[in-house]
């Protein structure tokens, strides 16, 4: 067709050619680059079909559907096309209709709803790795952006290590008044405060976690157990740890465990094995308090299976905050700092509330017994913002609040509303399509599992391929 290879692989100016090509207005441009139009998959690859190689015919419509595609392949390297039958039409108003697409879908995918996908096993069981969710920005309040100069459809590189925006040229920090405040257990997107790649907040990375502690809770964890105010968690008035995950030590005799059933059939991945000694079998998973008793119910040879959890004299080097003795499964008592706190400062607390400082724009040292802050000695400090405290529902392997502190206000995303895709694949070669296996259970779900529309998906799909099988005209 004389497009060059060049042409073919730059993003949307190659789809904009095909839609040419098929005869498509422009506007559909919308149904590959933004990612939430799910519905439009399975129509565009049926179109291709019947448009682009002219394919209408029942025979083919139901090859087309049997090899679930794979027909469209068949035809397209079989024989030779013959492009002269092939009709290019220039339209008029493209290049308007182009940027009003792009425009509109950027101001979508910035002011209202933007996808993620969970790379990480850190929210398990409540967000698996292959979940692809949808975030509402404007339930928090919408924050508008700071670095307004920027790559769209970027979040902080491009190509994994240039920077996609410009930063000397920053707004101030706005947010708009929320439809409803951070509930406490409620999962939240934010930007990593200890990011120090990407100083400017709102390039921040991208994370999710549980919101354990809002401003003014009192944060304490006892063998393993959180403890917000000094009562247990609870979610919807049932204990929390249904959902939470932790490191269980497993043993077995004679039999080893079977791995392969555990991960095909009870969707556990993180199963390592430590080792075996006289036909006994040690192993360490990453398991919910229900798929621990599932387990010790399914396996007769289990010696025992119990929860791996550090003592209480052992200090982590890496917890928060540094000095304290602390570690993952005994932590606190901590306090949540609230706007409007005004906290006496001392050579022990300092270490909790310096990062506080800093990021409220203030410069702070140690004189004798007294601290500097801007040049003044002072040892009481006003809080300037609201902060929260984060983890993540697999609590034996979550980088969040334990580790790294605080989480201001300014640095909230959004809250995550929607499962619209899920993918179970191998994590050491995400890319191999071939071992994908879609988790049907949680395909166009609420993220708190409470409402499926997996069947109204289901319907459309039927509807638009009845249409196709038995309605479509032959192009003109």
């Amino acid at each position: 067709m004389g497009i060059s290879y060049l042409q073919q692989i730059i993003p949307i100016y190659n789809i904009v050619f095909l839609l040419k090509i098929s005869h498509r207005p422009i506007w559909w441009i919308f149904s590959f680059i933004y990612s939430i139009n799910k519905y439009f998959f399975a129509y565009n690859f049926m179109d291709r079909f019947t448009s682009f190689f002219g394919k209408t015919s029942k025979k083919d419509i139901f090859l087309f559907f049997l090899s679930l595609g794979g027909y469209i392949y068949y035809i397209n390297y079989s024989k030779k096309l013959e492009t002269s039958k092939i009709i290019y039409k220039e339209k008029k108003n493209t290049g308007s209709n182009i940027l009003f697409a792009m425009i509109l879908s950027f101001l979508t995918h910035t002011y209202i709803v933007q996808p993620f996908a969970i790379p990480t096993s850190s929210m398990e069981g409540s967000l698996l790795v292959g979940d692809f969710i949808l975030v509402s920005k404007i339930h928090y309040g919408l924050r508008m952006p700071i670095t307004p100069i920027s790559i769209p459809f970027t979040h902080n590189t491009i190509i994994g290590k240039w920077k996609s925006y410009i930063s000397f040229f920053q707004w101030p920090y706005f947010r708009f008044s929320p439809i409803q405040s951070i509930m406490r257990n409620d999962i939240v997107v934010f930007n990593f405060p200890k990011d120090l790649n990407h100083q400017v907040i709102d390039r921040k990375e991208n994370y999710i976690k549980r919101c354990v502690g809002l401003p003014g809770d009192i944060i304490s964890i006892k063998n393993g157990i959180l403890f917000v105010n000094k009562k247990q968690e609870k979610e919807n008035g049932f204990p929390y740890q249904i959902k939470k995950q932790q490191v269980y030590l497993i043993k077995t005799k004679n039999i080893p465990l079977n791995i392969e059933f555990l991960k095909e059939n009870m969707d556990i991945e993180d199963i390592d094995i430590i080792g075996e000694k006289n036909d006994e079998y040690f192993y360490q998973i990453m398991l919910t308090e229900k798929k621990a008793i599932q387990i010790r119910n399914l396996f007769e040879n289990i010696i025992y299976i119990k929860k791996y959890l550090l003592p209480r004299n052992f200090s982590e080097d890496s917890i928060f905050p540094s000095h304290f003795g602390w570690n993952r499964d005994f932590f606190g008592p901590l306090y949540i700092p609230k706007k409007g706190d005004i906290i006496k400062l001392n050579s022990k607390n300092i270490h909790i509330y310096y990062d506080i400082l800093v990021d409220e724009g203030n410069k702070i040292r140690k004189e004798r017994s007294c601290f500097v802050i801007n040049n003044k000695k002072n040892n009481h400090y006003k809080i300037q913002k609201n902060y929260y405290f984060m983890m993540g529902d697999n609590r034996h392997n979550s980088s969040d609040s334990r580790y790294w502190g605080f989480v201001p206000e300014d640095h909230i995303v959004g809250k995550p509303i929607f499962i619209w895709m899920s993918i179970d694949w191998d994590r050491k070669n995400p890319l191999n399509f071939l071992n994908w296996k879609f988790r049907w259970d949680r395909i166009m779900t609420t993220v708190d599992g409470k409402n499926s529309y997996l069947s109204f998906f289901l319907t459309f799909l039927f509807i638009y391929f009845s249409y196709f099988l038995f309605y479509k005209k032959n192009p003109e």
